[in-house]
């Protein structure tokens, strides 16, 4: 990942943050380190904020704090692209240095008006988050501006200190706003506003409220339109879990329906999780120019312990991924753009599977696998990555269970989990085998595995911290068939 920074302006703690990078990126350990995913340069990532196109490239901000591997007071990191494969480091956009934002500047979003770039965020104090402003010419330099929507300017009965992650988008010539809230009752609620200038708003409903379904507030919130279908994202706290679904002790979901922003209603007409992984957290997107909607998360999870905080720095980001609708459902597809760092093809075609098979040249860690299994009769089939010895990590569909599983539990290192969550290690997704077949994506990059099923039905997000590059196929009580398998290295 190309990594270029520059000092000139910025606030003094913006200044004081790029310093410390500069003088502390030579200690940062590099062995669990990505080559195609954005991740900080040293400290600490989480939620990615203000994901936008403007000034020739694309924007990624995130929450970052940068003296330290452990999340505390939030600063905005800040990324360039041109392709969501290769990063480009810029100036840190935004610190707590502030007065209504001394506790954190939290996650928000970014739009461009007259020719400006405004980032929306959540200013913190000990007692109250409010949504404030930093405007911008030129994309990479932010004057803060000060809070727009303050405590006064939420609903009865919610609570001023539970009030974050707007996402302002357009519509009927307003810019409207969602936030996450929390009621008194500890509910989790999604709040809608609306302006005509981006500074002085106006509430105007509640557009979701969960009846202590998710025991939290609902954070990072995202809406847009795709195909005459208005979709909003959220990341609940604390979701209920559903059989497989909503495992993690936060998830991601979409819900599908229909909004009428001028009175503030979402009839909603289905809801699902997004990812059904391990490390898959506050997911936003942006529309491109040429019409995609491309959606990017945090590639980690809260309320464990992070193995890499030792190296001097947490957290990463997924590949982004092209959003589609199909059958009424969300769809996610790896971005076009990383099919150009392909190199060295290997093919197979129509190989039994009895036992475990290992096949000449498919092997490594930073890799794109794409395959077709023919489950036949065995009673478990799939995959082996990130081998050394007796670790690896395993992606697999189980007859029994009529599940897709994906287990890290062996990779070699135990990562502790909150004691809600059932574990830290393995995941299911029910997803269409009814043709006796099963289509696989994989994606692997050091220390991250993105599986995409059935050509995006569902996808499995992990990290894997395992020192292995080996790769076997498996077929166990039974046999099976690998129909097809491509594989190339990534390169970038």
């Amino acid at each position: 990942m190309k990594q270029n920074s520059t000092l000139a302006g910025g606030s003094y703690g913006t200044k004081i943050a790029d310093l410390y990078i500069v003088h502390n990126l030579a200690a940062v350990n590099g062995t669990s380190r990505h080559i195609y995913h954005a991740m900080p340069p040293v400290g600490w990532m989480n939620d990615p904020n203000g994901f936008n196109e403007a000034f020739g490239k694309f924007h990624l901000f995130y929450q970052f704090y940068p003296f330290g591997a452990a999340w505390d007071s939030m600063h905005w990191g800040h990324f360039t692209t041109q392709d969501f494969v290769k990063w480009k480091l810029e100036p840190t956009a935004l610190a707590p240095d502030g007065k209504e934002d001394s506790g954190g500047c939290f996650s928000g979003c970014s739009v461009i008006k007259d020719g400006k770039m405004y980032l929306m965020y959540t200013s913190v104090m000990p007692d109250r988050q409010t949504q404030s402003l930093a405007v911008s010419e030129d994309g990479i330099h932010f004057e803060k501006l000060g809070v727009v929507i303050s405590g006064n300017d939420l609903p009865k009965g919610c609570l001023k200190s539970e009030f974050r992650d707007p996402k302002i988008f357009r519509r009927g010539g307003y810019y409207y706003l969602l936030a996450g809230a929390m009621s008194e009752e500890s509910e989790g609620m999604l709040l809608l506003y609306r302006s005509s200038d981006l500074m002085k708003w106006k509430f105007v409903n509640v557009i979701r409220r969960d009846n202590l379904t998710t025991r939290g507030i609902y954070e990072c919130p995202d809406f847009f339109e795709l195909g005459g279908t208005d979709v909003i994202l959220a990341s609940p706290q604390g979701y209920q879990t559903d059989d497989w679904r909503y495992e993690n002790v936060q998830s991601s979901i979409y819900m599908l329906g229909k909004l009428d922003a001028e009175r503030g209603v979402f009839e909603k007409q289905y809801e699902d999780e997004i990812d059904g992984g391990l490390d898959f957290y506050a997911p936003q997107t942006l529309k491109t120019s040429d019409g995609r909607i491309v959606m990017i998360a945090w590639m980690q999870m809260w309320q464990r312990t992070f193995p890499t905080a030792k190296h001097g720095w947490t957290g990463a980001m997924i590949l982004p991924r092209e959003l589609t609708l199909k059958n009424g459902r969300l769809y996610q597809s790896p971005v076009r753009e990383i099919e150009r760092y392909r190199w060295n093809a290997v093919r197979f075609a129509n190989i039994k599977l009895s036992g475990e098979t290992a096949l000449t040249k498919v092997n490594g860690t930073k890799i794109e696998l794409l395959f077709t299994l023919e489950l036949g009769d065995a009673q478990r089939v799939g995959i082996k990555i990130y081998k050394a010895g007796e670790h690896d990590a395993r992606i697999y569909y189980d007859r029994a269970r009529d599940r897709v599983i994906f287990d890290r539990s062996r990779m070699g290192i135990e990562i502790a989990h909150d004691a809600k969550e059932k574990d830290a290690s393995v995941r299911s997704v029910k997803v269409d085998t009814s043709k006796g077949l099963l289509e696989m994506r994989i994606f692997l990059d050091v220390s991250s595995c993105e599986v995409f099923l059935n050509g995006g039905e569902r996808t499995m997000t992990g990290n894997v911290y395992s020192e292995g590059d080996g790769i076997s196929f498996f077929a166990e009580g039974g046999n099976a068939r690998l129909i097809s398998l491509e594989k190339y290295d990534i390169v970038v």
